[in-house]
């Protein structure tokens, strides 16, 4: 009878998270995580069948920190809320940002939940139930491209001011911009027709 597992899979994507929070996801390795609890690297592959198995869980993980950030309630607008938390995400946890969003893991399943996400939060905001699917689609488009952009620059560290209220600030102005424009768009079409 083989030798009971000292170590458990959350032990593994513990230590994972540790490497990749302080040396990168490219760092990531079986020998890294076998340093980092002191042990061989037999651990890994009795809980996992590759590391390709473990970056996944690892990875998971930090997506799983990401939709904590986006659904907290930062303020009084749940739409406003994501693009908020995602930007403090970026400013709080820049290495597990740069891994999902920065690398070569293929984010666009992360981006999709989150668009799922905005869009369900979007159709509780009362000035946009007016709009239409496809205004809905591209209002959601436009504040994503400028959400990532400008967490993105809070990430690189060009945003100097990090502090919640001035991301708020950022974010809600533009956001506004942006739903003024298509609010207008969509009353144009209207009288249109």
């Amino acid at each position: 009878m083989p030798p009971k597992a000292i170590y458990k899979r959350e032990d593994l994507i513990g230590s994972s998270l540790k490497i990749i929070k302080e040396k990168g996801t490219q760092q990531l390795s079986a020998r890294e995580v076998a340093r980092e609890l002191n042990s061989s690297t037999r651990p890994v592959y009795e809980h996992f069948q590759s590391m390709g198995e473990l970056r996944r869980a690892a990875l998971q993980r930090t997506v799983d920190l990401l939709y904590d950030y986006v659904t907290r309630r930062h303020t009084q607008n749940a739409f406003l809320n994501i693009g908020v938390g995602y930007a403090m995400f970026a400013r709080d946890h820049r290495e597990f940002f740069r891994a999902i969003f920065l690398e070569d893991n293929d984010a666009s399943g992360v981006i999709d939940e989150m668009l799922r996400k905005l869009d369900r939060e979007m159709v509780k905001v009362p000035e946009l139930k007016g709009l239409t699917y496809r205004e809905r689609q591209t209002l959601l488009r436009r504040c994503w491209i400028y959400t990532h952009g400008f967490a993105a620059m809070v990430f690189s560290g060009y945003i100097e001011d990090v502090r919640d209220r001035h991301i708020i600030t950022m974010l809600a102005e533009a956001g506004m911009i942006f739903i003024e424009d298509s609010l207008g768009r969509h009353g144009k079409e209207k009288r249109g027709r």
